[in-house]
């Protein structure tokens, strides 16, 4: 078996303003040999994505550097990780949260660049907008970048949508779960999608494989539908249309599950059957069960792009009801020197 050898972690805070002439801090496991412990980069949707990394300090030369009255000034960090001279664009980009001690190790985490949106809760009004427009407005008076769907419905356009004594963050993920959407936050963009689906497969993990194998405590699950209480059948969406008339559209409808009816009472004048029924088809998309899940673990290529949420995952070798194309759902990197190596939560649905 040939495991990746020559695996390298490099690690940068920047911390505008300081005083303590630490302003820019660079960590390269190439070349603090006996420092680094370890790093762990967790990836999500709809979550906080952070990176936790800890580092040898029996003397607290480290943790030290970062005594003050302000030590987590919300500095930008940034790690990369591979193989080799050139590693490429950042693995995680996010903003310094957390310094403790552990032992005799420090600890830092950092979450992902969104955290600047979970910091204040706000009031305000977002009018003749709708939700793509209202969750773009959030990401960018935060400083961020964003990115909405390929093709995006066509939504109807809110009268007035108050946030009330809620974050940016908590408002943003109230209109993404309105309009069928997921997001998530890479580098600078925060990015709301429909539900992945089933795609060109970005790896394929094989049991038993020389090179592209699963570690030995893999899992997969399938859960019988019909036991499921979160299984949709239909999703119908009501509003009021022209002169204030009821207006509902729905989701086609499966043979199984749970009917869900939602009351949308901030659009009257604009709502028609047409738009409702797109928004209740997105959000049944969102609420699909998955019938398999698996958890698995491999080391990380050489070669090849690193793998994110969203993509396909290709699974081979592990019998004929489990192996098949999955969606990754959440993936963990964990460097250690010597050793680098994903987890990954998988996901694949069964046709209705």
């Amino acid at each position: 078996m040939n495991l990746p050898s020559a695996a390298r972690a490099v690690i940068t805070i920047d911390r505008p303003g300081s005083t303590d002439g630490q302003g820019s801090v660079r960590w390269d496991s190439w070349k603090t040999k006996g420092l680094f412990n370890r790093v762990t980069v967790d990836l999500v949707t709809n979550e906080t994505s952070q990176v936790e990394w800890l580092f040898f300090d029996k003397d607290y030369k480290v943790i030290d550097a970062f005594a003050g009255a302000s030590p987590v000034p919300m500095s930008e960090v940034k790690v990369y990780f591979g193989y080799g001279e050139e590693l490429g664009e950042p693995a995680f980009k996010g903003l310094l949260a957390d310094v403790g001690r552990v032992a005799e190790s420090t600890r830092f985490i950092a979450f992902d660049m969104a955290f600047k949106m979970k910091l204040l809760k706000k009031a305000g009004y977002k009018n003749k907008k709708d939700d793509l427009a209202i969750i773009r407005d959030l990401v960018t008076r935060n400083g961020l970048q964003f990115e909405g769907p390929e093709t995006p419905l066509t939504l109807e356009k809110h009268n007035a949508m108050m946030q009330d004594e809620r974050t940016d963050w908590e408002h943003a993920q109230e209109r993404a779960r309105d309009a069928g959407l997921v997001t998530y936050v890479r580098q600078d963009t925060l990015f709301a999608k429909y539900p992945a689906k089933v795609g060109t497969p970005a790896m394929t993990l094989r049991n038993r494989d020389a090179v592209s194998h699963l570690l030995a405590d893999w899992e997969f699950n399938f859960h019988t539908p019909e036991s499921l209480e979160g299984r949709p059948k239909v999703v119908k969406v009501r509003g009021r249309g022209k002169s204030g008339r009821r207006a509902e559209g729905q989701s086609d409808v499966a043979d199984r599950g749970r009917e869900t009816l939602s009351l949308k009472k901030d659009v009257p004048g604009k709502a028609t059957r047409s738009k409702l029924s797109k928004r209740a088809q997105a959000q049944k998309a969102l609420e699909r069960e998955h019938a398999f899940d698996g958890r698995v673990s491999s080391f990380v290529p050489p070669t090849g792009r690193r793998v994110d949420v969203r993509d396909t995952i290709a699974v081979e070798g592990v019998g004929k009801l489990f192996s098949g194309n999955y969606i990754c759902d959440r993936v963990s990197y964990q460097f250690a020197p010597g050793r680098l190596a994903m987890d990954m939560d998988l996901y694949r649905d069964i046709a209705e």
